[in-house]
């Protein structure tokens, strides 16, 4: 293997935990930003390669590779572009992003997830666990989680349009496995419903200014729930039950910005279910 070094490597991405630099015309390199990472790298591999095996339209894995001491991964090269990007340079085209999320979502839903995919209950359970979720609010979603569901389904578990491509020659990719669980589709359709709705999107200005993006991000979702639903039966009581535990969890990632917002949902759902 040779020896690869970030500062010869130029970066043509960045999320809030990884970087990603290209390699050669047909490799890019998606670094985690600290070596604390490497167990989510490691899981975000066999995720892609069960995906794979699946015929999810996901990027190709080619090797696990560490920088500087960072665990980063080599991953297939895609000419594309992502799909929340694609809606600020060329709003016109939004109308057709409702129905290419739910198209790839469902195909995934569709799937049977492989058994050495971690459960989506257990690792919603583990993610309460944390020391950021407030104890009342966990032993409350820890209840809850006991009445959600297991499933056997390919649930993504990060699927909103950033992580959504669209290839220049056509046809749609899916990146961003490392949270991949084996589990109930309605839960994963929870998660996307809190990320349309509540999520800090980085670069897009200060909460306030996302704020009046609301009306907005609701009717991306309802479109894509309408036409998630045309395609496969799914009860929205099934998706909302899932979402004030899917709220406690993510205060887990400890996203400043969102802390507030998804506490208040947690807690309110949480206890309208006791109600």
């Amino acid at each position: 293997m040779v020896e690869v070094r970030i500062s010869e490597l130029r970066r043509i991405g960045a999320g809030r935990e990884a970087e990603v630099y290209c390699l050669d015309e047909r490799r890019v390199l998606r670094l985690a930003r600290t070596a604390a990472l490497r167990a989510e790298v490691e899981r975000e591999r066999v995720a892609l390669l069960a995906a794979r095996r699946c015929g999810a339209p996901a990027p190709a894995v080619f090797e696990r590779m560490d920088v500087d001491g960072r665990p980063g991964l080599v991953l297939e090269r895609l000419d594309a572009h992502d799909l929340l990007a694609g809606m600020l340079r060329r709003p016109w085209e939004i109308a057709r992003v409702p129905g290419a999320l739910a198209g790839l979502h469902t195909s995934l839903h569709e799937t049977v997830a492989p058994a050495e995919l971690p459960d989506l209950r257990t690792e919603v359970a583990e993610r309460l666990q944390s020391g950021l979720v407030p104890r009342d609010v966990r032993d409350a979603a820890l209840r809850a989680l006991q009445q959600l569901p297991d499933g056997d389904r390919l649930c993504h578990g990060d699927f909103h349009p950033g992580n959504v491509l669209r290839r220049r020659r056509g046809g749609y990719v899916v990146i961003d496995w490392k949270a991949a669980t084996r589990g109930d589709p309605a839960g994963d359709v929870a998660r996307t419903r809190l990320l349309l709705l509540g999520a800090w999107i980085p670069g897009a200005g200060p909460r306030q200014l996302q704020l009046l993006l609301t009306p907005f991000r609701w009717a991306l979702y309802a479109a894509y729930l309408r036409a998630y639903q045309r395609q496969r039966e799914l009860e929205r009581s099934a998706i909302i039950a899932w979402v004030p535990v899917l709220a406690a969890a993510r205060l887990s990632y400890d996203i400043p910005q969102e802390r507030t917002p998804m506490l208040a949902l947690a807690r309110r759902g949480l206890h309208d279910r006791r109600a």
